[in-house]
């Protein structure tokens, strides 16, 4: 681990969701009660008599000049495990709810950067599954419970959720271990809302959404309330279908996705939450976007054409098996080891025989073939009781459950198939008091969780049978760049699993939480939890680095705690500091810890988190912000060679919500990072042959690989490198109206601005992907029940790249999509 210095207090500004609970707040958003009836309502019989209906409650309905739902109206457990708001928190987080997701066009989790600082992420080879904070890959919750890794396995849906969480800096400690950076968090729509009420009538919609390269979507819910003798509650369902084409050709992404929550309050005092999630995927395929990177094909478009034919499909099933790449010993990946490393050809394999010359390359072509899939089906599941007993204490209970499997195969030779399943159990007892010599509150909340984790882990890509470069994307895909996989039963003799991680892994914790106010002036909070871990992990795989068939078992301890400080002073300023200290068992995409790791007992990793910052209400509330800088360092694992790395992340960032009137609003997010991947770097990594000074057409038909980054070098730039994948800065600026409701009905428009500094790989002299500006907008037109809205995404069409996320940095590039709009009709009821 590497010591941190402690930060002192940074002149950046943070701005934060509004909390509806200072005065101030209460002064910028003033509440009408139009109706809240709770006694029945009479009507007049036809005899004229007085006759009492049925009984009918009306809904409170609230109007505030909150339009575009960019206030934080409650206070949340989510930071700390301890209901406070968020501007009394001394954490970053950003919190968007439905109307936000919806009046800003969120769509993916890479959306999210629009609203969220530090939120910019590398990709996972297009397919829009997990998100970097601060530098590196984040976790994912559902309700707070962690979710199945989920590293473009599948496209995150964004659809059912009612509130997307995104929190920067350590995980919370009722949530379980995990690792410093941040987490995004999903809470399932419900009958029951945020203050602890209920729906007061049937309510729905139905949405179907048209758009740009055969975008089609549909989706609908519906909340009941229900009364069963004298419990009150409710349930509320969510279904989607996916079925579109995509701006990259060869890419037609299909989902079904159906939600269902319930909810109930008994008169005993308890409460009962339970409900779940069915998701399956189909079509989104993993690409690497373009192979033989340059600056010239970036700066011009102009890519370097030809095809090998040395290497033939003798036997014409379409793709090439092992025997005819040449055998289970002739890799065609050329693996160089330094010092003084050699390199190996021009093998005729590899060389590029015909059709050798320039092209122009569009956006929309990227690495596909038909042969490329990848399907998925997640299932998830949770159940929480809750009591407030009578001193005022609370007792909650919960359950949770996720599963994932997933089949995948990218032609350029990576296959891979995963089976996991993980289950959860979390006892917590919440109390508060006053201590009785001076003016000192107490809220704390102290608990146990158990964990247990099975997964199951085969893919193919140790023995050198990859080559990204091998296929002409002008020419597109042929049976001579397709390498065969263990999918293909029909071959004799063929590829294996190489790697057949299974494994079992448990977590049982204890936590305890207290966050003290003193003189309602100081607020300390104080946060820890001791886990014990236990693994027991094999690999049965064909070529795997490690001892085959040997089951390697560990059991460990780790002790993690945060603390913080804020000063809550009456000017609506409150500065404040948190340290943390984590730990986080090193998992691969499907759950699985590497026998290795536990051989060599690096299946733990620690993590530490210093910041700093201010946050503040001004303007009579209309204007929140914090400040913001942090130093975080942790790890990050090497899918191919397991080996760690540890990284060191500084940054600063801002982000404001401004609701200058009651129709018009403005937010900004932005950053400034950097994040260091401390060396040595002994990962596997994937390089053009022009990185160590060869004509690129020798050798586009194999691939060049070294076994640490750092071993060589020329490659990097010194025992220490930024990640350049991560841009430095990202700066967003929108702007939000909404008309009153009129006769004729309501219309809003939003527009925006995001703009991102360069990226490029990792290497030494890498490429560079230039600085880029994308404008979007969005309008919607609300009479009566039916809205209509309009999307337009990168309304210039501006040219822009995204580097890939892993070992091929530097060897692939995603081109952004271009200029994307969708029309949305919506009937409510």
């Amino acid at each position: 681990m590497h010591k941190l210095v402690r930060l002192p207090f940074v002149a950046a500004i943070l701005f934060c969701p509004l909390s509806m609970n200072g005065v101030l707040a209460e002064e910028a958003v003033k509440p009408i009660v139009v109706a809240d009836a709770t006694e029945p309502v009479a009507t007049e019989g036809s005899d004229g008599a007085t006759e009492p209906t049925a009984v009918e409650y009306a809904d409170e309905v609230v109007v505030t000049s909150d339009r575009a739902g960019l206030l934080e109206k409650e206070p949340t457990d989510l930071l700390f495990g301890i209901n406070k708001p968020l501007l009394e928190t001394p954490r970053a987080a950003t919190f968007m709810n439905e109307e936000t997701i919806q009046q800003y066009g969120i769509e993916t989790v890479d959306d999210l950067k629009a609203v969220s600082p530090g939120t910019s992420t590398a990709s996972f080879y297009g397919v829009s599954g997990a998100v970097n904070i601060r530098g590196t890959l984040a976790e994912t919750y559902f309700r707070g419970f962690k979710r199945i890794e989920n590293r473009g396995t599948y496209e995150t849906p964004l659809g059912a959720a009612s509130r997307v969480d995104i929190v920067r800096g350590p995980p919370t400690t009722n949530f379980g271990a995990g690792k410093v950076g941040g987490f995004l968090n999903f809470q399932p729509k419900s009958a029951k809302l945020d203050d602890g009420t209920f729906i007061g009538q049937v309510t729905g919609e139905v949405n179907g959404t048209v758009g740009s390269y055969g975008k089609k979507n549909g989706s609908g819910e519906i909340g009941v309330p229900i009364t069963i003798g004298s419990a009150v509650g409710g349930v509320y369902l969510y279904g989607e279908l996916e079925d579109s084409d995509s701006f990259y050709r060869g890419i037609h992404p299909e989902h079904q996705m159906l939600q269902a929550s319930t909810a109930f309050d008994f008169d005993s005092g308890w409460s009962l939450e339970f409900g779940g999630m069915y998701y399956h995927s189909d079509g989104y395929v993993q690409t690497p976007g373009w192979n033989r990177v340059t600056q010239d094909l970036i700066d011009n478009g102009t890519y370097i054409t030809g095809q090998d034919t040395t290497i033939v499909d003798t036997d014409g099933n379409g793709r090439l098996t092992q025997d005819e790449l040449g055998g289970a010993f002739a890799p065609i990946t050329a693996y160089l080891v330094a010092p003084g490393f050699t390199i190996y050809g021009p093998d005729a394999r590899w060389t590029l025989d015909t059709g050798v010359g320039t092209a122009h390359l569009d956006r929309r072509t990227v690495y596909i073939s038909d042969a490329d899939f990848s399907e998925t089906y997640t299932g998830t599941g949770y159940a929480s009781m809750s009591k407030e007993l009578n001193d005022g204490s609370k007792i909650k209970l919960e359950a949770f459950y996720d599963m994932l499997n997933n089949d995948r195969f990218v032609s350029y030779g990576y296959p891979a198939t995963y089976n996991s399943w993980v289950t959860e159990g979390r006892a917590t007892y919440d109390f508060d008091f006053e201590a009785k010599f001076a003016p000192i509150k107490f809220a704390n909340s102290v608990g146990l969780s158990s964990r247990y984790y099975d997964a199951s882990s085969k893919e193919s890509f140790n023995s050198g049978f990859i080559a990204l470069d091998r296929r002409d994307l002008t020419v597109g895909a042929t049976a001579t760049d397709i390498i065969d996989s263990p999918f293909s039963i029909d071959d004799v003799g063929g590829f294996l699993w190489e790697n057949d991680v299974t494994t079992k892994w448990s977590d049982s914790g204890i936590f305890g939480v207290s966050d003290m106010i003193f003189f309602d002036l100081v607020d300390v909070t104080l946060g820890a939890r001791y886990d014990y871990y236990t693994v027991d992990t094999v690999d049965r795989g064909s070529y795997c680095f490690c001892a085959t068939n040997v089951k390697s078992k560990a059991t460990d301890g780790k002790f993690t705690y945060n603390a913080s400080i804020m000063l809550l002073t009456p000017w609506g300023i409150r500065p404040y500091y948190t340290y943390a200290e984590t730990s986080a068992v090193e998992v691969g995409q499907a759950g699985e810890v590497s026998p290795s790791l536990v051989s060599s007992d690096n299946w733990i990793s620690d993590g530490s988190l210093n910041e700093a910052g201010i946050k503040f209400e001004l303007l009579k509330g209309t204007l929140t912000g914090s400040l913001s800088a942090y130093e975080q360092a942790r790890t990050r694992l090497d899918p191919v060679t397991n080996s760690i790395s540890a990284t060191l992340g500084r940054g600063i960032e801002l982000e404001m919500r401004y609701l200058a009137t009651d129709n018009l609003s403005f937010t900004f997010a932005g950053n400034s990072q950097r994040t260091m991947i401390k060396g040595p770097d002994t990962s596997y990594y994937i390089i053009r042959a022009s990185d160590v000074g060869l004509n690129p057409a020798d050798y586009y038909g194999g691939a060049f690989a070294v076994f640490g980054v750092s071993s060589v070098s020329t490659l990097n730039r010194g025992a220490d490198y930024k990640d350049g994948t991560i841009p430095e800065s990202v700066l967003s600026l929108y702007g939000n109206y909404i008309t009153d409701e009129h006769v004729w009905g309501q219309a809003g428009f939003t527009a925006g601005v995001v703009y991102t500094t360069e990226t490029s790989g990792k290497l030494y002299n890498t490429v560079k992907y230039p600085a880029y500006t994308l404008v979007n907008a969005s309008t919607f037109y609300t009479k009566g029940d039916i809205t209509i809205g309009l999307n337009v995404d990168n309304i210039f069409d501006e040219t822009y790249f995204t580097p890939l996320a892993d070992l091929y940095s530097d060897a692939g590039v995603l081109p952004g999509k271009g200029r994307e709009w969708r029309l949305t009709a919506k009937f409510k009821f």
